[in-house]
């Protein structure tokens, strides 16, 4: 489990600045409300600095502010700061990889445009990912990597100036043309830190409570498909269209859950605030990114969603791209996992890069509540067209609600698990992918009609605007226990402004 899983922060903070900069504004640095990234962190460790950590030197005014210098020394990994810190991020599938500074927020941006002995210095001011923040790794035979950045000389790579004298010994600048120990860097992994999961689940309520409760799920489509006209929406647009699927405000007070596929990291903190408007009572939304393998290297990088405005207006940062779980802020322990995806592979003489797909798990222990959400791979032939790791994601998914969960919870769990169910009449295949869950629970929808049990109503409607995608199918699921009783479902035939219906459950346990 502890292998399989990684941690899962919370994002408590408001999130990301509206503002953009130019080149020619590099000399002040706007210093952003940090989330607490789902991200995993790490530290990059110089070789030729004798193995000083590279800062974000955030205090430092004037041209040099947030610059990356090699030149802090730490006995252990609780030495290191929020300057030493970055998460790993990817607006290209993995081709590339950019550093976002836990210290201010922002993403690391090679300065093409300054001269001399700054030339190509590295400084941590970029709001959103362009060809200034990109580096490309390198593994090297020793298991370090060069960072290489395209200039206006051409592609450099990162150097740390270590005989430089003065304010500048130890300055990050993309300028080498070969790699020496100069232009090595050890990522270190910082562990999954910030976590609510020290211990395991904590014990359910004991006996469990009577419930009487209501969960839904919707693949919102806010990320990067330009057919959604939620392709660019922003958070507070995202948390009404949410709330407003709720029902009243008396039906919205009975939601214990709600899962979200293909939302944005930007968007947890305003609906968050919607929730709460909505219900009157608090709210958490936890989310998790989908990585992708980053070329060359063995680590993983967050996929940034698609940036909100226009060229026009000025492009916002909307950060990573991936699931989300919204639950009252009653709860007291959440982790997100990593499920079984396919890897990075040629097809058709074509390399082709794989999402990877993730899970979320949260509790309300004095209600004896799990909530579980995960978005499966597609059913395409560059992710998982013969199913082979859809199988293997279900079979996860089914560890992490009930071999990974304490005895006594009641577990509603589901999402967008790309697949049509057993009974299903459609054409696409596999249709046994969600055969366990159908075996261990009920999905809200079961038994609707006699002759297909195991079906239920398409929440993948048909949209003039995808003519690629006009596939009338059930693909996303709430799934609880059959101990307990569906007192409703509902699958409103309303996509608003994704490609998917919501599906809405009522549950009394």
């Amino acid at each position: 489990m502890r292998q399989a899983a990684r941690r899962l922060a919370v994002l408590c903070s408001a999130l990301f600045a509206v503002i953009a900069m130019t080149p020619v504004q590099a000399q002040a640095v706007e210093v952003r409300p940090v989330p607490v990234t789902a991200s995993d962190k790490y530290a990059l460790k110089s070789v030729g600095a004798g193995g000083l950590y590279v800062s974000v030197e955030v205090d430092t005014t004037g041209t040099g502010q947030a610059m990356l210098r090699a030149r802090k020394a730490a006995a252990t990994l609780d030495d290191l700061g929020s300057w030493e810190k970055f998460t790993l991020h990817t607006d290209d599938k993995g081709s590339s990889t950019t550093l976002r500074s836990e210290g201010n927020g922002n993403y690391v941006t090679t300065e093409r445009g300054y001269t001399g002995t700054h030339q190509n210095l590295l400084r941590a001011r970029g709001t959103t990912v362009g060809d200034w923040e990109k580096l490309r790794l390198e593994k090297q035979t020793d298991g370090t990597y060069a960072l290489k950045a395209a200039t206006n000389d051409g592609d450099k790579y990162v150097t740390a100036e270590v005989q430089d004298p003065g304010n500048d010994a130890g300055l990050l600048r993309a300028r080498g043309d070969t790699v020496g120990s100069w232009q090595k860097f050890q990522l270190v992994h910082l562990g999954e830190e910030n976590a609510s999961d020290a211990g395991g689940r904590p014990a359910p309520a004991s006996p469990a409570p009577a419930a009487d409760f209501r969960v839904m799920s919707w693949n919102v489509c806010a990320n990067h498909n330009s057919a959604c006209d939620n392709h660019r929406v922003e958070g507070p647009s995202l948390g009404s269209q949410i709330t407003d699927r709720m029902g009243t405000t008396a039906e919205a007070q009975q939601y214990r859950a709600v899962f979200l596929q293909e939302m944005c990291e930007s968007h947890a903190k305003a609906i968050e605030t919607r929730l709460e408007a909505k219900t009157g009572t608090g709210w958490d939304v936890r989310f998790a990114p989908i990585d992708f393998t980053v070329d060359n290297s063995s680590v993983k990088a967050a996929r940034t969603c698609d940036n909100a405005g226009s060229a026009a207006s000025g492009w916002k940062d909307r950060g990573s791209y991936g699931i989300g779980l919204a639950v009252p802020d009653s709860n007291v322990w959440y982790h997100s996992y990593n499920l079984p995806s396919p890897q990075n592979r040629t097809i058709d003489g074509r390399w082709v890069r794989m999402e990877q797909r993730t899970a979320i798990c949260a509790v309300l222990p004095a209600q004896a509540l799990q909530f579980c959400t995960a978005h499966f791979s597609a059913g395409l032939e560059e992710d998982d067209l013969d199913g082979t790791k859809r199988r293997e994601q279900a079979a996860e998914l089914q560890k992490i609600v009930r071999s990974y969960t304490m005895p006594g919870y009641r577990t509603v769990y589901g999402g967008d698990l790309n697949a049509t169910p057993p009974d299903s009449e459609s054409s696409d295949a596999p249709k046994d992918i969600t055969a366990s869950a159908y075996a261990a629970d009920k999905e809200c929808d079961e038994g609707l009609w006699s002759a297909r049990p195991r079906d239920g109503r398409a929440t993948k409607p048909i949209l003039k605007a995808d003519p690629d995608q006009n596939r009338y199918i059930k693909i996303d699921y709430l799934f609880g226990p059959s101990a307990g009783t569906v007192v409703s479902c509902d699958v409103p035939a309303d996509p608003g402004r994704s490609d998917h219906y919501p599906i809405k459950a009522r549950y009394r346990f």
